[in-house]
């Protein structure tokens, strides 16, 4: 190898370079905060795709009479649609991570609407080299998302594996 050092790449072999994403579990550390970019303007498609997807009955979602006589006169965007959207915008940062073992929690703060433009943001809560797989760490995360005015929507708590330096398969292969 040429001894270049390249964070976002790996060289495998002269003059021959393949990306590298996310952090090993032995970079993680109890309060690193990540914000993720770009983030994501959701649509009324949006939740009428992830209401039909999860056949979610709820009229408040898709049906725009019945939700104009809510406390939220408009449809409400779909949880899991913006837990979807949530750990997508996190994957640069988390492209280690082998499974989501447990949602811990989900709690909805605010209303989110289509039109909403919503950021992903990442807190490590707990990083714990004991695991069930050997190949991994476990990494407790809070994901937040937040309106662009910065009020918080969303924080859903979940455990993860996290591959160890140089346990990620693809990294084994070697080209």
């Amino acid at each position: 190898m040429t001894g270049l050092s390249f964070p976002a790449y790996i060289e495998v072999a002269p003059n021959r370079f393949r990306e590298r994403f996310g952090l090993d579990f032995e970079d993680f550390r109890v309060g690193q905060v990540f914000r993720h970019r770009p983030g994501y303007t959701f649509t009324q498609q949006d939740n009428i795709d992830g209401s039909l997807d999860t056949l979610n009955q709820a009229m408040l979602h898709f049906d725009e009479h019945y939700a104009s006589k809510t406390e939220f006169v408009r449809p409400l965007m779909v949880t899991t649609v913006i837990l979807q959207k949530l750990t997508g915008m996190s994957w640069k940062t988390f492209y280690r991570r082998k499974a989501i073992l447990v949602w811990n929690k989900v709690d909805m703060l605010a209303p989110v609407f289509g039109g909403d433009t919503l950021y992903a943001e990442s807190e490590i809560m707990a990083v714990n080299a004991d695991s069930p797989d050997q190949d991994c760490g476990l990494v407790t995360v809070m994901c937040r998302s937040r309106r662009p005015d910065g009020v918080v929507t969303c924080e859903a708590e979940y455990d993860c594996l996290i591959y160890r330096r140089e346990r990620l398969p693809f990294d084994r292969l070697g080209y």
